[in-house]
């Protein structure tokens, strides 16, 4: 029996394709934004490890109020390596909001040095620039640069730029890092006393660095030091990939419910177009449950397929996703492909999968076995009361014809409402997430990795492409399932332009009403990912209404394009056909 049971599954799998397609590609798109989400922050560590190797990275940077206690930290037990204590201040670029932390390097330091990309390390008479705020800034070497001092300024030529293990892509980390002369810092600050102290340190034991911090703190006095361990440094490093993998998991419940709300719709229709083949299983004995089985083991074959298709795709792209914070690592970030994600990806979409398949067949197999093969097909569902509601309005014909068959049907109205409010959601996401980059002030540096819009326009494509073959499928589905219906129309004397528009009609009510819901759902959405990630409230841009509106607009062309195809069959199928049509 057990064989029996895959062969049909397997066998519905071949006999419908452009659903076995639409299933996949569905499943995929979850499948793949589960596996960027956990491979995007992975695929940096080995950039971020040859940095550190380069720079002979600190286990623990210092940060202190005077000399005397940088030298007391690095004469602890259990140091291994130290360099002397490197004077710090901060100042800004004259003309610009931008700040810069400057550390005065009296030799080329052994431990925690920074690493060269271009020029020199040697910062001389100018300036050495950390990378990513250089690239921020648009300053290669060879730009001079203005900064504030407290008799004016003073312009200094950028030398070189350098990357460092223990500052993350600016402005994430804001200051800006760059290396100078002490005779320039005495320049920029000539009152030492407002100037800080850093300690870069190796240990004996790298591991017990979070040990040592705490040891060191005790020396100086409190609240006036600040520890950065190893792991710190490659935790903030990696944490650049934070926004990304928030987004990318909004898009996977996204796309989870489009699933769930599309695979019900397609498996209830197969159940359905295949009433009489159920009842001949179950007068051979196959129980509810099995049939049940069936549609889950199809649901689940297509679901496997899928997401190794995801997983492939995540993990090539997920290396491009992290390339911002490359600027401040050697390299840029490699594919990790750890297998154990296969597996975290695979649980949700085949839960999900499985989970819609089974509630969607148990109700399409409640019947008799003598009335399954007697008819054939199911008995349509009684009209429900929105039906019943929209009957009585003043409706055009067409669309009273039409509303009155898809709301006949209203799991499926409501699955395609979810699917289509879902969708229209996210794209108010993607609206809202524009206005708030386009009312930054002009010039001020961004902290979205630049990949990260590139991102969302990307996913909200897909979601509008499935949304798109999801109206194709149902549509099909329509006319299938109505055929004997229009023919009759046919025969009392409906044009085929009426019958066409019975179908495009209905389609695009049901559609304009889930994506003026999906309007405040997207703004929800948006709220809530932006107070996730840290935003400030007072930042927070909601699209302006005009761009709202295009939503509702949208998805009325949408949904006529899609289901344009379909109504046109519908048209082209005699009458007399259509009345011998089961």
């Amino acid at each position: 029996m057990t064989g029996t049971l895959i062969r049909l599954a397997f066998a519905g799998i071949r006999s419908r394709l452009l659903a076995s397609a639409l299933t996949v590609l569905l499943c995929s798109a979850a499948a793949a934004t589960i596996v960027l989400a956990l491979e995007v922050g992975a695929t940096a560590r080995d950039p971020w490890q040859r940095t550190f190797d380069a720079a002979n990275g600190a286990h623990i940077f210092a940060n202190v109020a005077s000399g005397e206690d940088a030298r007391r930290i690095a004469n602890l037990p259990g140091v291994a390596e130290r360099d002397d204590p490197v004077p710090n201040t901060n100042t800004a670029l004259i003309g610009r909001e931008d700040r810069l932390q400057l550390a005065a390097l009296a030799s080329p330091p052994q431990v925690g040095k920074p690493v060269p990309i271009d020029g020199s390390t040697q910062p001389g008479n100018g300036i050495v620039l950390e990378r990513s705020f250089a690239d921020a800034l648009g300053l290669g070497v060879g730009t001079t640069i203005s900064l504030a001092t407290p008799d004016g300024s003073i312009d200094l030529r950028v030398v070189g730029t350098a990357v460092s293990p223990a500052q993350p892509r600016y402005p994430r980390r804001n200051p800006g890092l760059a290396w100078i002369t002490p005779a320039t810092l005495e320049l920029i600050q000539p009152d030492s006393s407002r100037w800080r102290w850093t300690e870069a340190v190796r240990l004996t034991d790298p591991a017990a660095a979070a040990a040592f911090a705490e040891r060191a703190a005790a020396t100086a006095p409190p609240g006036t030091t600040s520890f950065e361990t190893w792991q710190d440094q490659r935790d903030s490093a990696l944490q650049d990939a934070a926004p990304t993998r928030l987004v990318l998991t909004t898009y996977t419940i996204v796309l989870l419910a489009v699933v769930f709300a599309v695979v019900a719709i397609l498996v209830a229709a197969r159940a359905s177009a295949q009433h009489r083949e159920i009842g001949l299983l179950k007068a051979i004995g196959v129980t509810p449950r099995q049939v049940t089985v069936v549609f889950a083991l199809e649901s689940a074959a297509l679901g496997m397929l899928a997401v190794a298709i995801g997983f492939a795709v995540g993990v090539v792209l997920a290396p491009q996703l992290a390339a911002s914070s490359g600027a401040t690592m050697l390299g840029s970030p490699t594919i990790a492909a750890n297998p154990w994600h296969l597996l975290v990806a695979a649980l949700p979409v085949l839960i999900v999968l499985i989970g819609s398949a089974s509630s969607s067949t148990r109700r399409s197999t409640r019947f008799s076995t003598m009335h399954a093969i007697q008819a054939g097909a199911p008995v349509p569902a009684g009209r429900s009361r929105l039906a019943r509601l929209t009957s009585r309005l003043a409706l055009p014909v067409p669309l009273s014809l039409g509303l009155k068959d898809l709301l006949t049907r209203r799991h499926r109205a409501v699955r395609l409402a979810v699917a289509i409010a879902v969708t229209g959601s996210a794209v108010v996401f993607a609206l809202s997430m524009e206005a708030s980059l386009q009312a930054r002030t002009p010039g001020t540096v961004s902290d979205v990795p630049r990949e990260l819009p590139v991102l969302v326009y990307t996913l909200d494509a897909v979601l509008l492409l499935i949304t798109a073959t999801t109206l194709v499928a149902v549509a099909l589905l329509s006319v299938r399932e109505r055929v004997r219906d229009y023919g009759v129309l046919k025969t009392i004397g409906l044009t085929p332009r009426q019958i066409a528009g019975s179908l495009i009609s209905a389609h695009t009510a049901v559609a304009v009403l889930a994506a003026i819901v999906s309007i405040p759902i997207g703004i929800a959405l948006y709220v809530v990912v932006y107070a996730i990630a840290g935003g400030s409230p007072a930042d927070r841009v909601i699209a302006p209404w005009w761009w709202l509106a295009l939503v509702p607009v949208g998805t009325v062309l949408l949904v006529v394009l899609a289901t344009s195809l379909p109504a046109r069959l519908a048209t082209r199928i005699p009458a007399a056909d259509a009345l011998r049509y089961e």
